[in-house]
């Protein structure tokens, strides 16, 4: 075999290996299988590959592949939700994240919004960070497994998004990215559906977002209204919960604290 120009015998061979069977990420132990010649030759080449950026080490016994191809911090940027896939498990991309994959938001965002039931530090890796999102096993569904190249990553589906979102704002950027979803997605998402995920979460707040938002956004019809309506229970919520506690007015029949300014739900329209 023809080794690359500049590169030993043994890199090249392991880079031809990893590039044959299309790996993004690969862990030691299948580079120990792409390159049998000993654990401690294994380890040498990866060491030097790494001092080459050839790789990059995410973390413990894991590695990104950098194609010779790609030049700068965020040229690897597309390939964040494939790491994100093989950094924990059990997982699902949400929030901001899985609002941008739909197309319901145009603010990109270098961090990848990762749920699971683990607690997980933040990584850091190529210029993009890993921020893990902790869920109680109760509110860790709705999510579906879709194929990229040889990876298969998961994604909360469209109502399981909308409904993150809502419960956790702040992993969304903000409550006004939530209500662009609800907008940008409202030929596409069954709100009965975001109503039992809300129902299942068993978290009140949701629905009472859910119907404000809808009604500013003036998309709420009459039935799906008083199917809300009905599981509004007593006690004041705020719109934004990382916003201010004590500022906005009261919405009696969603038991609401409009603590932005409504305006903020819609202005992004006339832009």
């Amino acid at each position: 075999m023809i080794k690359a120009p500049g590169i030993p015998k043994g890199e090249a061979n392991l880079i031809r290996a990893i590039e044959k069977r299309g790996l993004s990420i690969f862990t030691f132990d299948q580079a120990m299988e792409l390159t049998p010649i000993g654990r401690d030759s294994v380890k040498k080449l990866i060491y030097n590959l790494t001092k080459k950026r050839r790789i990059q080490r995410i973390e413990r016994g894991k590695y990104l592949f950098i194609p010779v191809s790609v030049r700068g911090r965020r040229a690897y940027s597309e390939k964040g939700t494939i790491i994100a896939a093989n950094l924990i498990d059990p997982y699902y991309l949400s929030y901001w994240t899985a609002l941008n994959f739909y197309g319901w938001t145009e603010q990109p965002s270098q961090t990848i919004f990762i749920a699971t039931t683990k607690q997980k530090a933040p990584l850091n890796v190529k210029g993009m960070t890993f921020k893990f999102i902790r869920l109680r096993p109760n509110r860790f569904f709705g999510y579906r497994r879709l194929r990229d190249g040889p990876y298969k990553i998961a994604v909360a589906d469209k109502e399981k998004t909308i409904v993150d979102c809502l419960d956790q704002p702040r992993y969304c950027r903000e409550i006004v990215e939530a209500a662009k979803g609800i907008w940008n997605g409202r030929n596409e998402i069954d709100f009965y559906k975001i109503l039992t995920y809300a129902e299942r979460m068993k978290n009140g707040a949701v629905v009472k977002r859910l119907g404000y938002i809808m009604q500013t956004l003036e998309i709420l019809t009459p039935d799906f209204r008083q199917k809300l309506l009905s599981r509004v229970k007593r006690g004041i919520v705020n719109l934004d919960p990382d916003g201010s506690k004590a500022r906005g007015r009261i919405i009696p029949e969603w038991q609401l604290r409009a603590n932005i300014d409504p305006k903020n739900l819609t202005e992004w329209m006339r832009h």
